[in-house]
């Protein structure tokens, strides 16, 4: 680690951390074209994780997220969605930028496409899905 100085003057330690690569992944739409995706990067993802933090920080009152009834869920959408973090927002905001084809133009997808793309560009898909060491 390595101590600097910041423009303040105030001290700070500037740590090394190991980074995971961004993945990337040929996906198939629906009339048979292939694109190239990539995940979305972390300071990508930091303003709509920032706000789900914030809604489930809101909803601390209701319990564990998994036990939460459907009323409580709908609650967190619409907080999610008041906040700027729904999922529109994320295809909106990460799709675009994580389809590496030029030529491919997000509005001509359809929401399956968009869909299948959220998902692996934010982690959710076997492909994508952050790999856990095991003990």
């Amino acid at each position: 680690m390595k101590s600097l100085i910041r423009p303040q003057g105030v001290p700070y330690v500037r740590a090394r951390v190991k980074t995971m690569p961004v993945m990337k992944k040929e996906i198939e739409l629906e009339d048979g074209t292939k694109i190239w995706v990539r995940q979305a990067s972390g300071m990508e993802r930091l303003r709509i994780t920032n706000i789900q933090g914030k809604a489930f920080r809101k909803m601390r009152h209701a319990g564990d997220p998994t036990d939460w009834t459907d009323e409580q869920n709908e609650e967190f959408a619409a907080m999610l969605d008041e906040m700027g973090g729904s999922m529109e927002d994320q295809i909106k905001e990460w799709v675009p930028a994580c389809i590496l084809d030029e030529n491919i133009d997000p509005n001509m997808l359809t929401f399956e496409e968009l869909n299948t793309i959220l998902q692996f560009v934010r982690g959710d898909d076997e492909e994508g899905a952050v790999p856990f060491l095991s003990s």
